[in-house]
């Protein structure tokens, strides 16, 4: 079977970590945009210290710009940061202008991120992915994972496809990663916030705390849980049914899981902008406009917005 060719737009640790294991399975030929780490990925290739067998991933191409990319993907995969100051779409017009049967998958966190480039493409298949994984990347070229692996995908706004079901089978190919293909991508997309949006403005508010912290401490605990009883309440205004039982498996889940500094707590000791706009202004939106009261999540809003503002000189 012809291998499927996929450029990654976004070099995190997200992004290289999956798009590794995707090249690893054999199924895929990957070509990453590396921009400011571009020297080190074309020496190096990027070296992933991970809890399922470290590895090294050397793409079929290393770019310093989508400009660069000759054509031909079948998957661009956008994996940046959601900030106001990243455009999605001005990112993956060249990608697509080369590559006229491309699918964009987007594996980003955050609700109602979507529709600006469904508005922008709207003949293109769109696959909204949400991932579950606990990733840093300590030093250039270098991806620590140490938690999760997997994968939840669909068209958006709701189905599945065969594009999606051949990334999804190319993905699983390595045996690593679990690819789950979901016919009601923004249901898992608010279930994902329920975590989102409760541990990455806390962690941060808190001081610089990590999961275990904040599971083991009560009131930080029982911040957390209020926070996303909102989450519910905000969904359910948008029509998404999400149950109490989903905010205490997503509480359980974190207790399992090994002590983790939020990828919003990394980017804040990093110095880099944080995602706050699809994480928490995003539904603080929503609620105003369905009149639900949310008054911690708006609190967290206020002072993260602040804060973001302030320390990257942003109005």
């Amino acid at each position: 079977m012809k291998k499927l060719n996929v450029l990654l737009i976004g070099a995190g640790g997200v992004g290289v970590y999956f798009c590794g294991r995707l090249a690893q399975g054999g199924g895929a030929e990957v070509s990453v945009v590396a921009r400011s780490e571009y020297e080190t990925a074309v020496k190096n290739g990027y070296q992933v210290q991970s809890v399922a067998g470290d590895f090294a991933f050397h793409p079929d191409r290393v770019l310093r710009s989508v400009e660069d990319f000759p054509g031909g993907a079948d998957y661009i995969i956008l994996a940046t940061k959601v900030l106001p100051e990243v455009d999605s779409v001005a990112l993956l017009r060249p990608a697509l202008e080369r590559s006229p049967k491309g699918v964009i998958v987007l594996i980003q966190n955050g609700v109602e991120i979507e529709e600006p480039i469904r508005a922008a493409f709207p003949d293109r298949e769109l696959i909204s992915t949400i991932a579950y994984v606990g990733v840093s990347r300590p030093s250039p070229g270098l991806v620590h994972h140490f938690g999760s692996g997997t994968l939840r995908m669909g068209v958006y706004p709701a189905g599945i496809s065969e594009a999606a079901r051949r990334l999804a089978a190319a993905f699983e190919a390595g045996g690593i990663v679990r690819c789950e293909l979901c016919g009601d991508i923004r249901q898992v997309r608010w279930c994902k916030l329920l975590w989102n949006l409760a541990f990455n403005p806390v962690s941060v508010l808190a001081g610089g705390v990590d999961t275990r912290q904040m599971v083991e401490d009560t009131e930080l605990e029982n911040l957390c849980r209020k926070l996303m009883d909102e989450v519910i309440l905000v969904a359910g205004a948008c029509g998404i049914c999400l149950r109490e039982k989903e905010a205490v498996d997503t509480m359980e889940y974190t207790r399992r899981f090994p002590a983790y500094r939020t990828s919003m707590l990394q980017d804040y000791e990093a110095g880099r902008p944080l995602e706050v706009e699809a994480i928490l202004g995003n539904p603080v939106r929503l609620a105003r406009r369905y009149q639900v009261e949310v008054p911690r999540m708006e609190s967290c809003y206020a002072l993260l917005r602040a804060l973001n503002s302030r320390r990257n000189g942003l109005s």
